[in-house]
């Protein structure tokens, strides 16, 4: 049985993933556009892993609307997703899906009130890639890919789950389906408000965290972080975070973080959507995350600097 594959995918933005999903969208044949904010930005090259060099010459003109066998992409930070969502609310046919892929939380419910009744899909993914320059793009580690549907979607029209994880497949490959995507997007949650921080406040590759100094850290931030998801109804024992932690530290041991070359290059952090949002719903619960906080205040103290 043949797979669904969408007529095209259209990716808001130029960043780092977006333009990794548009090199393999083109090494697989699927019609692609990267939507810049500043066309002067947009992505033209990916440098592979193993180093080879792809020009990204099938990138079509940006659609100005999107159908049902279409998919549009919204790979950006989470302060800049409801602009972004915005600008396609009357762009989009009702059965158009829409993917989130971003660090953090809080996204989806940002792009639900701007797209009420679209469907949307959700993921998180460990793949790293860097943009090294306005033009080019790092592929600096594989990694997995979870996807599922955003929790209040309404019933899919037919065939959009398909479409969506065919696609991702094939752009984010390897991809696995979670019924539950909130659990996945927690889990990525802790291990993004250990490294993140921690690697942009001390100047370090993700790898520097393995060293013995900063085990008493991680362990808090685990403890505060599955104490908040506990009572956001998430079961997630503090012992399986640290694990899933330690694990991609080690994957990733000779990558920069995405908020460590955000501070790097002056650029707004996802600080707000990640310690932040810990912060934000320990508060509703009553939770005190002393550890997280300190993160929290001491990032964006360094973001004021240039700010």
């Amino acid at each position: 049985m043949t797979q669904p594959l969408p007529s095209r995918i259209q990716i808001i933005g130029s960043g780092a993933i977006g333009s990794l999903m548009a090199a393999n969208a083109q090494r697989n044949g699927i019609p692609y556009s990267l939507c810049p904010r500043d066309p002067a930005r947009l992505t033209q090259r990916l440098i592979t892993y193993s180093g080879q060099s792809i020009l990204l010459s099938g990138n079509m003109p940006v659609a100005d609307q999107l159908g049902a066998r279409d998919i549009l992409v919204l790979p950006v930070k989470v302060h800049q997703l409801a602009q972004a969502a915005k600008q396609w609310q009357t762009r989009l046919s009702p059965q158009t899906p829409v993917l989130l892929i971003h660090n953090g939380m809080g996204g989806f419910e940002a792009v639900r009130k701007e797209l009420p009744k679209q469907s949307l899909y959700l993921a998180t993914t460990s793949h790293g890639a860097i943009k090294i320059n306005h033009h080019e793009v790092k592929h600096t580690g594989f990694g997995r890919t979870v996807l599922g549907e955003a929790p209040d979607n309404r019933d899919s029209h037919s065939g959009q789950s398909e479409l969506v994880l065919e696609t991702l497949s094939r752009c984010l490959q390897p991809v696995t389906w979670q019924q539950d995507i909130m659990k996945g997007l927690w889990l990525k949650l802790a291990v993004n408000a250990v490294i993140n921080p921690l690697t942009a406040i001390h100047n370090v590759k993700n790898g520097e965290l393995e060293k013995a100094n900063f085990k008493g850290q991680i362990s808090d931030i685990c403890h505060e972080t599955a104490a908040v998801a506990q009572a956001c109804g998430m079961d997630l024992p503090p012992a399986l975070l640290e694990e899933n932690v330690q694990q991609v530290i080690g994957k990733t041991a000779a990558n920069y973080s995405s908020m460590h070359q955000d501070i790097w290059h002056h650029r707004v952090t996802e600080i707000a959507a990640i310690n932040g949002y810990i912060l934000q719903q320990a508060e509703k619960k009553g939770i005190d995350v002393p550890v997280n906080t300190f993160l929290y205040n001491k990032v964006k103290s360094m973001e004021s600097r240039y700010s």
